[in-house]
């Protein structure tokens, strides 16, 4: 037996559907991993996909491209562990950044001897320079 469906019942239903979905939706997203907050940590792990790209290009540096920013997210991941203003925070950005440069020089050194294409190389470069001025502003950084 089938019972007649009003336009009202079709609104209220597009909405309980809606609520629902959004529900659903809410619940698909994941909390944010704490590294996450950290504007530093989100530009090195937006420069990966940029970096990949270009590791694929380059014959033989490509693989240390990306094994060298895991080591980046390595350290920042070890400062971010360690008291605020301690040493080893400090020392552990410090060498993130340092590592952040040699990428740098890498992208620079392909950029010069033409062994990618211009618009590959301009936006690792951009990633790797925004990933470097962030790193570069946590506290300690440059002065270690």
């Amino acid at each position: 037996m089938r019972t007649r469906v009003t336009a009202q019942d079709r609104i209220a239903g597009g909405w309980r559907g809606a609520c629902n979905e959004a529900a659903r939706m809410k619940q698909r997203r994941r909390a944010p991993h704490p590294l996450e907050h950290h504007p530093s940590f989100r530009a090195v792990i937006a420069a990966a996909p940029p970096v990949a790209d270009l590791a694929r290009e380059l014959a033989g540096d490509g693989r240390d491209l990306v094994a060298t920013l895991a080591i980046v997210c390595g350290d920042l991941a070890h400062g971010f562990a360690a008291p605020p203003g301690s040493r080893q925070r400090n020392e552990a950005h410090h060498r993130a950044w340092i590592t952040v440069r040699e990428i740098d020089r890498t992208v620079t050194a392909a950029r010069i001897g033409r062994r990618a294409p211009a618009r590959l190389l301009a936006r690792a470069q951009r990633a790797i320079d925004r990933a470097d001025v962030m790193i570069s502003a946590l506290p300690g950084v440059v002065s270690a």
